[in-house]
């Protein structure tokens, strides 16, 4: 009712490019529409389901000035506009999960001009939420354009020297965004107590609520940014014989403006690298950076950074294997980096203290009968002290290899060791005294390490047979080296050398049984509800006879982002005729499901409103749960509850609710047939799912938009 089984989407492209000894040329226009999966009734007063347009203009021209000046002026145009509900999809898709079915329909067949809509009443003037109301009854219509103009001028420089040019790059980008909402109150009934004839089927309607027959419209409102990007950079390269070096200088500026004040930084920058025969390669750059986040002494800071390459298939010692290993390059680099994208939460301008004048504490003085009523000033943000760029120190070791002519393989090694990130002192008490103005530091310590692998293998068989075969593989670990931290009374409450996407929990050792089992295992009244046969029970980690947060310990080194990524991918070429599939997955991934679809609650808890209708419960729930009549002590599910206080010792993270998050995707398919003017193609994105976690697409979240599965019809042009 809510949501359509499928829906249709449309792209169109159009390019031409040409040109002379002078100028060339390049134009596109592509335009995207696309729907979405909500279905609107046919006498509403607006259609909410998603209707999106898109149109991408693209103009480059190359103009030759002279014989060495050219001019390049890049523009691209991107206009569109959004229709669809004034409510987030997974709101949508929470408020249907939990819409108990038996409490009242979507809606009732009526003959007035609005829609009736189904409710209930939880107490006088209190409805429950109709989640086809909550679709329908709202509309939001975006217009947005983002313009973005690059102009470029080269300069060939050779009669200064060899080798030498100049180039000069101007880039404007400017978004904007306009939209409006509409909205119109719902007309709510319910059936009319004792009014149902059965064996008529007849019924008597009761208002619940009034609506509105007029729809409500908001005025528009209207959000822009601008960004200017300049670098202007001289380049050169020579070849001495065997040896060939070049060199590069640039300075570089960028402003972004969404408000009053702009955000600006600029930098300087350079690279020289020198190898011989194409054997030996060295190559050194560096950045000198100003970020204006940071104090005027500590603003710019010098980023060096270096790597060394040898190509062993050019040595003489190579020949012997050069017929099976063509080419073969070791590689290393390590440099260091630096940010000025610092905790999200901190403030802009690192370096200023915020007081607030009369906002502080209060206090009373004088005489009795004579007091005087004064109030204090107010730190809100301190300044960081010594505030200065996060660093990453930056290793990577590769190689890079060519088997039998047809079989590419990179390997990549890398640590990134990252220092001075920004993050609150949580080890200051706030005794101290900065009084809702914790203070940041640039302390925290990260390390990252991990491997990279790709394989491409493209082999021509005969005149009539091509296969291209393709396949990468990531692996990646991180973890705090020093994370500031309270002091807590135990190690395994630290976040210190534990990795950044850990799942943390309470230890389940299964389900109670029976009261007596409840009476003999320690406290859990802690966790918000009285323990009872059938809910989870816990691990007293420090042994002190009560279960609470203290006993939360690290369940998985990784969580719901992946420790290992890969993808395999395969095109087929047969005559006129190609194929091509392409799979992608993760591995060593954890996810919780402990949270958000508890069933029937209706006072509050488990992110539910404090009062609602009872709610609706999953298909998988009904059918391993814990009960009185099935006691399964490996249900996937542990006792059912009707309030917070029933349930909420159940849904703590834990090892009960951890699950496998491994999955492979058919990512996509296509097949297509080449005619002499035109390529005739079909094609399919996100076929399937493979992975043990079957209750929903292990990728995204219970109540998220489903990744929609698409199948493409498609015919190209060529001239």
């Amino acid at each position: 009712m809510i949501f359509r089984s499928g829906n249709y989407n449309q792209r169109a492209n159009v390019n031409v490019s040409g040109g002379a000894s002078r100028v060339t040329y390049y134009m596109s226009l592509q335009a995207n529409h696309d729907t979405g999966l909500l279905n609107a009734a046919d006498n509403s007063a607006f259609n909410p389901n998603i209707n999106h347009w898109e149109y991408n203009f693209q103009n480059n021209i190359s103009y030759k000035l002279t014989n060495t000046t050219t001019v390049n002026l890049r523009m691209m145009a991107q206009i569109g506009s959004q229709k669809g509900p004034d409510n987030k999809t997974t709101d949508i898709y929470k408020k249907v999960m939990y819409a108990n079915p038996v409490s009242f329909p979507a809606y009732f067949p009526g003959e007035e001009d609005h829609i009736y809509y189904g409710n209930a009443e939880i107490k006088a003037g209190a409805y429950g939420e109709n989640p086809y109301q909550y679709m329908m009854g709202s509309f939001r219509e975006d217009n947005f354009n983002t313009l973005n103009t690059s102009l470029d001028i080269s300069q060939d420089l050779g009669f200064v020297t060899k080798g030498l040019s100049a180039k000069v790059l101007v880039n404007f980008k400017n978004w904007s965004n306009s939209y409006y909402t509409r909205s119109l109150s719902p007309y709510y009934y319910q059936v009319q107590p004792d009014s149902y004839d059965p064996e008529n089927d007849t019924y008597a309607l009761q208002l619940l609520q009034t609506g509105t027959d007029y729809i409500s419209q908001s005025d528009i409102t209207k959000e822009a940014d601008q960004t200017f990007y300049l670098d202007a950079r001289l380049d050169w390269k020579r070849s001495f014989g065997k040896h060939n070096m070049t060199a590069m200088f640039m300075y570089m500026m960028r402003e972004y403006r969404n408000g009053v004040l702009p955000n600006r930084n600029q930098g300087y920058s350079g690279r020289a690298t020198y190898d011989y025969d194409n054997r030996y390669l060295v190559e050194f750059n560096f950045g000198y950076n100003g970020s204006e986040r940071l104090a005027k002494e500590d603003r710019f800071e010098f980023f060096p950074a270096a790597s060394l390459g040898w190509v062993l298939s050019g040595e003489q010692f190579w020949e012997p294997i050069a017929d099976y290993v063509d080419y073969f390059k070791i590689r290393g680099s390590y440099g260091l980096v630096g940010s000025d994208q610092f905790n999200e939460d901190a403030q802009h301008f690192l370096y200023q203290n915020q007081v607030g004048i009369g906002n502080g504490a209060s206090w009373n003085s004088g005489l009795p009968g004579q007091w005087l009523s004064l109030q204090g000033h107010s730190f809100n943000i301190l300044a960081v002290q010594n505030a200065g760029w996060e660093h990453v120190k930056k290793l990577d070791i590769g190689l890079d290899a060519s088997l039998f002519n047809q079989v590419n393989i990179t390997f990549d090694y890398f640590r990134d060791y990252r220092d001075r990130i920004l993050m609150r002192r949580a080890s200051f008490g706030k005794l101290l005294g900065y009084w809702g103005s914790t203070p940041w530091s640039n302390i925290g310590e990260v390390l990252n390490t991990g491997f990279e692998v790709s394989v491409n293998w493209k082999k021509q068989f005969g005149k009539d047979w091509q296969v291209d075969f393709r396949g990468n593989f990531t692996y990646n670990r991180n973890e705090y080296k020093f994370s500031d931290e309270p002091n807590y009374p135990y190690v395994w409450q630290t976040e210190t050398n534990k990795p950044l996407n850990r799942l943390t929990g309470y230890v389940a050792e299964g389900l109670f049984s029976s009261q007596e089992e409840i009476n003999n295992w320690p406290d859990q009244t802690q966790l918000g509800s009285k323990p009872m046969p059938g809910d989870i029970k816990y691990r007293d980690i420090d042994g002190n006879g009560v279960i609470t947060s203290e006993d939360k310990v690290m369940l998985s080194p990784y969580g719901d982002m992946p420790r290992i990524q890969y993808g395999v991918g395969l095109n087929v070429r047969w005559k006129k005729f190609d194929f091509g599939v392409f799979f992608n997955g993760s591995a060593k991934r954890k996810i919780m499901i402990n949270s958000g679809f508890a069933p029937f609650l209706s006072s509050g808890g488990d992110d539910g409103p404090a009062e609602s209708l009872p709610r609706n419960l999953m298909s998988w729930i009904a059918e391993s749960h814990w009960s009185v009549d099935n006691p399964n002590p490996d249900a996937l599910y542990p006792r059912l509850g009707t309030s917070n206080a029933d349930i909420a010792g159940n849904i703590q993270p834990s090892s009960y609710w951890m699950r496998n998050g491994n999955f492979l995707r058919f990512k996509t398919l296509e097949l297509g047939y080449t005619f002499p003017m035109c390529r005739v193609y079909f094609s399919g994105d996100n076929l399937a799912v493979f992975s043990p976690f079957k209750l929903w697409d292990p990728e995204l979240a219970w109540n998220a938009y489903p990744l929609q599965r698409t199948f493409n019809l498609g015919v190209q042009f060529t001239f």
